[in-house]
């Protein structure tokens, strides 16, 4: 085998996709609602492509299909405000997504609660976590979207949810994050990097930390196994099931058949 970098092949496990799936891949962050007002007329849309483009002074950027209602909106307006909706309005979200803004008012439609801006005309949805409201100044047409340069004028937050960072709290609190198609998540835990020492050799404590967390997740792996086939040996005997302490990706009725055993504790969902 080259120890040239430019000369390995790529591993077993790599697929080649569509070029088009990079926009996919670079989704994950909070999903946001985008708010717009002008001329008596409001509107509400899902937003997954938006990003942090300068710090001082703070500006951001969001990508809106040129067909859609928001974009034309945003236009003659000249300003917008994001909203950070949680595990409560999923549906909403994705129902806002299939609508046209054009022809119904989305607000009025799913009966959403607004307050008052501090510096745009947008309404802010009550039932969000964040807000923060935002004013043109640069418009690009690219490809099939058109990317907003804004400005920032107001950020308000829930401290349950933003506390300058996001707050691994209840589920209710969290931030929505888009998958694709009708599939979110959301945040589940917080982890800490730990960067190697000045006088430490980095690539060997990097390379040691890199199977310690391996060995960590496959230990997870193992003890939620055995934790699982315990509880499935209870269920059957009838007995009262303790559910605390067990994570898991799914609903534990989807994993075990909890109509013999009595649950006395609640599993928590990664």
């Amino acid at each position: 085998m080259t120890n040239d970098p430019l000369m390995r092949l790529a591993p077993g496990q790599v697929e080649a996709r569509p070029n088009a799936s990079a926009a996919r891949l670079l989704l994950g962050g909070p999903v946001v609602l985008v708010t717009t007002a002008w001329r008596g007329r409001t509107n509400v849309m899902p937003l997954a492509r938006h990003m942090p483009i300068s710090t001082d002074p703070p500006m951001i950027a969001i990508a809106v299909e040129q067909s859609r209602y928001t974009g034309e909106m945003i236009r003659h307006s000249q300003e917008f405000a994001l909203n950070f909706p949680t595990r409560p309005l999923l549906h909403h979200v994705q129902y806002l997504g299939s609508m046209h803004g054009d022809r119904v008012d989305k607000i009025d439609a799913t009966q959403l609660e607004t307050f008052v801006p501090v510096k745009v005309t947008a309404p802010l949805l009550a039932a969000c976590v964040a807000w923060v409201e935002c004013s043109v100044v640069e418009v690009m047409p690219l490809g099939d979207h058109t990317l907003f340069i804004a400005l920032v004028n107001a950020v308000q937050v829930d401290p349950a949810s933003f506390d300058d960072e996001w707050v691994v709290g209840p589920e209710e609190t969290r931030p929505l994050h888009y998958l694709g198609g009708n599939r979110y998540s959301f945040l589940h835990r917080v982890v800490e990097a730990r960067v190697p020492l000045s006088t430490d050799a980095p690539e060997r404590v990097l390379r040691e930390r890199l199977a310690e967390e391996l060995e960590l997740t496959r230990d997870a792996r193992e003890r939620r196994v055995e934790r699982l086939d315990s509880l499935k040996r209870e269920v059957e005997g009838g007995r009262a099931l303790d559910l605390s302490g067990l994570e898991l990706e799914v609903a534990p009725a989807s994993l075990l058949d909890l109509g013999r055993g009595h649950v006395i504790g609640e599993a928590s969902r990664e």
